[in-house]
């Protein structure tokens, strides 16, 4: 007997996992950096540019931009220094997959840095790879066959439809207040992105984000005061990603690339505007909600045969979900007096902490940078991009910050599920005893109207109608007449 087959070839979790990198710099500062007395503020902002799955590995791609505050030796004065590194990492994937989708972001760890000397920094730079692959793998099922019986289940899954990492660059600027004296240096840049609308159609997703800066400059006076100046940016971008469409859901993670804030002249020849330039780097993930018929098992009334099942792992009970998240709490700085905050900036990191940085001046009038990382409660999601919409904060004590936030989240939430799937059936000469017209079968509770039917060698359907059943599993013990074939 021949059977119908289909083949199906839907995209499966092939591999995920978290992988460590850990990375050395060492940073000389250009000819034009004053030599450096004491750094106020290091950090490192890891991104991925692009990722290439070929021969059974995977590569990511990727850049380190860091940033420096310190102290000129020469003047006393406040000021600047960015580097620029690149990173790749490769990472072997067993089972040679074709049509990879690699769906992979960046999990901050730490960074520290040491002085060598007034010209040179050693960096080192740790975070993780939050690795996720997809991968068609080719099962056979059978849809029809002569003289046999299929069972058929619905299931209802998330398919991952595409991924894609692209750039959308920005250029705007903004003016100081009109009583500040002129600008003399920019010498901290705090910046936050969020998605802020997505549209899908055909092939292509439009992506809307806002960057909010807020600027810390000295102005041009011997006393070397600091002033704030906030900038919001809306930056647009049309992503390609082949197979998409409306209907679909994206989550996008947004992660801030290069920034380079710098003063501008005004008409009068002052500097009273600052430049801004930079880009963004946008990680995009397209899902979409399948519901598909399954052939998971079969049997003949007549002939004795052979089920041969084949496994799929999909992500069932799926859903892409969005909201937000409005709380409060209080960050705590051992060996800090607070006497007066000058910026302050609020971000998640990793989709579960939310990490604090301000400059502030202590009971001395120095500077100081200080920065904290506390855990938030945020639902476990598979995966999420999460972005601080807004915040404030007062200054509890010497020492406390209480700040209240909103965050909005746009997540992916299912559960990773294997089904066996009939893909063959072998047919014996080994003909079956005929049942008798009707028999009288005690079920229990919860049994399957399939698993009876099989037994006995005849219709579910039939069963149903006999009995007046609508359901496929009894909801009690009862007596079922079942009749044969």
């Amino acid at each position: 007997m021949e059977n119908n087959i289909r083949e199906i070839k839907e995209k499966c979790n092939v591999f995920s996992k978290c992988v460590d990198v850990d990375l050395d710099f060492q940073e000389n500062l250009m000819s034009y950096n004053d030599d450096l007395l004491k750094i106020i503020r290091c950090c490192v902002n890891n991104y991925i540019v692009n990722t290439d799955y070929a021969n059974s590995t995977l590569t990511v791609y990727g850049k380190s931009k860091i940033y420096l505050t310190y102290v000129s030796e020469s003047t006393s004065c406040i000021t600047t220094a960015d580097f620029e590194e690149d990173f790749q990492k490769t990472v072997a994937i067993e089972g040679g997959y074709e049509d990879v989708t690699a769906d992979v972001s960046v999990v901050n760890r730490y960074s520290n840095f040491r002085v060598i000397n007034q010209r040179r920094i050693d960096i080192h730079n740790a975070f993780a790879l939050d690795i996720k692959l997809c991968a068609p793998s080719p099962i056979n099922m059978i849809e029809e066959a002569e003289g046999v019986l299929i069972k058929r289940d619905t299931v209802n899954y998330l398919s991952l439809v595409g991924t894609s990492y692209s750039k959308a660059e920005f250029e705007d600027e903004a003016a100081i207040p009109s009583d500040s004296d002129v600008i003399r240096k920019i010498i901290n840049t705090f910046a936050t992105v969020r998605c802020e609308d997505v549209k899908i159609i055909k092939d292509k997703m439009l992506v809307r984000a806002a960057a909010d800066f807020s600027l810390l400059y000295t102005t041009d006076t011997e006393k070397e005061v600091i002033r704030k100046c906030e900038k919001s940016v809306t930056i647009s971008k049309i992503v390609d990603i082949g197979g998409i469409d409306e209907g679909d859901d994206a989550i996008v993670k947004l992660t801030l690339g290069n920034v380079y804030a710098k003063p501008k002249a005004d008409k009068n020849n002052e500097l009273r505007g600052i430049e801004l330039i930079g880009d963004i780097h946008l990680n995009s993930s397209v899902y979409r909600k399948i519901s598909a018929r399954f052939s998971t098992d079969s049997y003949a009334t007549e002939n004795e045969i052979k089920n041969e099942f084949s496994k799929i792992s999909l992500n069932t009970n799926g859903a892409v979900i969005s909201d937000i998240i409005n709380d409060k709490t209080v960050f705590e700085f051992d060996n800090v007096n607070i006497v007066e905050i000058l910026d302050l900036s609020l971000n998640m990191n990793d989709g579960k902490n939310l990490e604090l940085a301000a400059y502030v001046r202590n009971e001395n009038a120095e500077l100081i940078f200080i920065t904290q990382k506390k855990e938030i409660s945020v639902k476990e999601f598979n995966t999420a991009a999460l972005y601080v919409k807004s915040f404030d904060y007062i200054v509890k004590s010497a020492n406390e910050i209480s700040v209240r936030y909103l965050i909005e989240y746009t997540a992916a939430e299912f559960e990773e599920k294997t089904y066996s799937i009939l893909s063959d059936i072998q047919f014996s000469d080994t003909t079956v005893s005929e049942s008798p017209a009707l028999v009288v079968y005690f079920a229990r509770e919860n049994e399957l109207i399939w698993d009876i039917a099989k037994k006995f060698r005849t219709s579910a359907d039939l069963i149903k109608a006999e009995n007046e059943l609508k359901d496929d599993v009894l909801d009690s013990r009862r007596i079922l007449l079942i009749p044969g074939m």
